[in-house]
């Protein structure tokens, strides 16, 4: 049995989870060969399957976003055989965005069943639920809306219970990003224009050394910079000020 050394309630962040595991980064359901165990993560932010809780069980959407779901396929039938197959499976649960609450290990308790929900793309298709208890139980906390006492407490209250979370979530972003505090900043200074270059004109025809390229005559002004005929290497356009100033220029 794998022991992944975290306690009931722990949050981490998803790449905890990968790093722990051995598995993938993506997805619910996240077999892991080199741990032997699966991952399945209940993410109620995310609104596409509908998960609840009920007398204490936690009753967890299989894989597959669109279309009917099928029971023996990738890790629904892990999940289906973990009774026997000698996979430990391990529930985290998702109650804000980017934070994993580990739930422990978990067992089946009863038969998977299928019922009918809205896929990704919003037609209602067959998905298979499985009906599973953190063993041994504990206290985790659980998010309060998807939390009835009974399956006639589900009944009466849990049909619009995934669009009132969603509603939910969005007020809460608004009011943390309503509470945040306006940062103002002062008005940015205007850096200072650089100053023109002015380059005097009774230079042109002079003879000067440049210290890469050698002897040359100064044969044009254009705007910022100068045209210099050197004996070695021909024309070269250089920048009057920057050559001045650096001393790469000489005027002999």
């Amino acid at each position: 049995m794998f022991d992944p050394k975290l306690e009931i309630g722990q949050i981490l962040k998803n790449c905890d989870i990968v790093e722990i595991f051995k598995c993938g980064n993506m997805g619910g359901m996240r077999r892991s060969k080199t741990t032997n165990t699966l991952v399945i993560v209940s993410d109620y932010t995310k609104g596409l399957y509908h998960d609840k809780w009920i007398g204490g069980v936690l009753h967890y959407t299989g894989m597959g976003k669109s279309g009917d779901q099928d029971i023996n396929w990738a890790q629904n039938a892990t999940l289906s055989e973990c009774g026997y197959n000698g996979v430990d499976v391990h529930l985290f649960e998702v109650i804000d965005a980017g934070e994993y609450i580990y739930c422990g290990r978990i067992e089946l308790v009863d038969k998977p069943y299928a019922e009918t929900q809205p896929g990704e793309d919003g037609a209602d298709r067959l998905v298979w639920m499985f009906p599973i208890r953190p063993v041994p139980d504990n206290d985790v906390k659980k998010p309060s809306m998807f939390v009835f006492a009974d399956m006639d407490d589900y009944k009466t209250r849990g049909k619009n219970v995934d669009s009132e979370y969603i509603k939910y979530l969005a007020d809460k972003k608004k009011q943390k990003k309503s509470s945040t505090p306006s940062i103002t900043t002062s008005e940015s200074v205007k850096p200072k224009p650089k100053p023109v270059v002015v380059i005097p004109a009774d230079i042109l025809g002079k003879k000067v050394k440049h210290k890469s390229f050698g002897v040359g005559i100064i044969k044009a002004i254009d705007g910022e910079a100068i045209d210099i005929d050197f004996e070695k290497v021909g024309v070269k356009k250089l920048g009057y000020d920057f050559c001045m100033k650096n001393n790469m220029l000489e005027f002999i």
